[in-house]
């Protein structure tokens, strides 16, 4: 019972910040988005946002794997990660941080046996996305 709490809970505040961080980047506020987005990090990663944007898909994946984060705290970063790539522009930062979401979704599937439908999803979008902007 008390697991399934916490689980919630952390549902319940992973929507909360979500809807706070689209708010904001939709208002235009950007400033203030991204120290909301840097204090998530830090809060729940333990990482600064402009850190996490520069570490290559080798070391953000081993860095990961060494935190041995739950798949609800994968997905949970991962979700993060696709508010803030978007919209996709056709630049480094954001096929970087669309990569690196691509390691958490193997991540999930391959170490703790977890896809959700949404994730598939976005998972195509990606990869359609990174195909296309690959071409020269």
């Amino acid at each position: 019972m008390y697991q399934r709490d916490y689980i919630l809970n952390e549902a319940r505040k992973l929507a909360q910040l979500l809807a706070k961080l689209m708010g904001l980047k939709a208002e235009g506020a950007h400033e203030e988005y991204l120290q909301q987005f840097d204090k998530a990090l830090q809060n729940e990663y333990n990482v600064e946002l402009d850190e996490l944007l520069q570490l290559s898909e080798q070391d953000f994946k081993e860095k990961m794997l060494q935190q041995t984060y739950s798949p609800e705290k994968l997905n949970a970063l991962s979700k993060l990660l696709y508010v803030f790539a978007e919209p996709f522009e056709n630049d480094p930062k954001t096929k970087l941080t669309l990569k690196k979401i691509l390691i958490l979704f193997d991540m999930m599937a391959d170490i703790h046996h977890t896809e959700t439908f949404e994730n598939i999803e976005k998972r195509k979008f990606i990869y359609r996305f990174l195909i296309q902007h690959e071409r020269p």
